[in-house]
């Protein structure tokens, strides 16, 4: 059971394939998010590992196994096996009223705090979106022939690694009755991106506000935004944990979303690994 107040809180969904990643990532955002309710998403039921860090980074563990299995079953409807990305839709029925969700592949560097007040703006929310490059990790070009979306629908094409919403929205029984929908474009769909696609898809057909803070940055809805980094792109200075551009907004989170599997995930050659490597080997009882 959950054991703390609900109104606000962050996801993470992890197993112990990925310890490495979760360790750096735990320790980065309790460096800068000392107080913020955060609660595991279980990515699979090999989580043991990840269980015996619960103590010493303050985490809930999410225990609904009914949601947690449909999940799994709507996965092997788009891959014919199991995907547990998928899982992360839970995070709508899960006990935060407004919540983020974080990939396990990223390093908080700043603390994230701001990022609610713009549920003011939008009722779900990713970091980036509608940049064109990043359209071909969502949609194949095919899509353009279909008329099921609008262009405006399909220029969204969002990175899932990072959304904020709030409690409800895009419940698992709201999502149940969209999917058969959604498989009438799976052969639209960049699958090798798991969920990414099916998530692009619920949040601009819902008929909620939706944007990013990206495009609320550029529309001037709300300059004080901070970004996103992703690891692939070169111009960042690390320092001493720090994350900076030298030109450009300040960056609350860096993520090796595509970059971190090369090389069969030994990390051993990933970009920005100073970063990764301040956080991973953090003793965070020297912060206190």
């Amino acid at each position: 059971m959950m054991s703390y107040p609900t109104a606000r809180g962050v996801y993470f969904l992890a197993n112990n394939h990925v310890i490495e990643l979760a360790i750096a990532f735990l320790n980065s955002f309790r460096t800068h998010n000392p107080n913020i309710p955060l609660c595991l998403i279980p990515f699979d039921d090999k989580v043991d590992k990840i269980l015996e860090l619960r103590e010493t980074y303050s985490f809930e563990v999410y225990e609904n196994q009914d949601l947690l299995t449909a999940c799994d079953e709507m996965s092997a409807k788009f891959h014919g096996h199991v995907c547990g990305a998928y899982r992360k839709l839970v995070a709508w029925d899960g006990p935060f009223e407004e919540f983020v969700y974080i990939d396990t592949d990223t390093i908080v560097v700043q603390p994230i705090d701001f990022v609610f007040e713009n549920l003011a703006h939008a009722d779900i929310f990713t970091a980036n979106s509608n940049v064109p490059a990043m359209r071909k990790w969502v949609w194949k070009d095919s899509i353009d022939e279909s008329t099921v979306l609008s262009r405006e629908q399909i220029s969204f094409a969002a990175n899932s690694g990072f959304f904020v919403s709030k409690s409800k929205l895009l419940s698992m029984a709201y999502v149940k009755t969209k999917i058969d929908a959604a498989l009438e474009l799976k052969e639209h769909m960049e699958l090798h991106c798991m969920e990414q696609p099916l998530l692009n898809y619920l949040i601009v057909t819902s008929g909620y506000r939706y944007g990013s803070l990206l495009e609320f940055r550029k529309s001037k809805i709300n300059r004080r935004v901070k970004h996103e980094w992703w690891a692939g792109t070169p111009g960042g200075y690390v320092r001493k944990g720090k994350f900076r551009l030298l030109f450009g907004p300040p960056i609350f989170l860096v993520h090796w979303a595509g970059v971190w599997q090369k090389d069969g995930g030994t990390l051993a050659d990933i970009p920005y690994k100073r970063l990764w490597d301040y956080y991973r080997h953090l003793d965070l009882k020297s912060l206190k």
